[in-house]
């Protein structure tokens, strides 16, 4: 039977108990207000931070590229170096009338007055 008078009671509709349900009306939709502006932060957050990460990433990919490729340049420049420093050592040499003579009668058997030219047999032509 308890039951049956349970549903007889009826609220009270004084202005007190309206201004306290207002209140809490209020204070949900601020706090579901809340939760919304927090969850909107929390993703332009998120997207800012992986746009950020995303753009660290790709310049350390590029600056990798650079130092590598910088590299590869700086061995190049050295081999550059060593091979004009060789060729202007051969230049001096060039003219060098002794030396002239060396070459000349090494490669094209040319022959000094009175010098005999023995040529050996090549064994690596077959």
């Amino acid at each position: 039977m308890e039951s049956a008078g349970a549903e007889r009671v009826t609220r009270l509709q004084t202005s007190y108990l309206q201004s306290q349900e207002m209140n809490e009306k209020r204070r949900r939709k601020r706090r579901k207000g809340l939760v919304r502006r927090l969850v909107a932060f929390f993703v332009v957050f998120a997207l800012a931070c992986t746009f950020m990460i995303s753009s660290l990433l790709s310049q350390s990919h590029h600056l990798s590229q650079a130092l590598e490729t910088k590299a590869g340049l700086e061995k190049q420049l050295v081999d550059s170096k060593q091979q004009a420093s060789a060729l202007k050592k051969r230049i001096q040499l060039l003219h060098n009338k002794k030396y002239i003579g060396e070459i000349a009668r090494r490669d094209y058997l040319l022959s000094n007055k009175g010098e005999i030219i023995f040529s050996k047999p090549d064994h690596n032509k077959d």
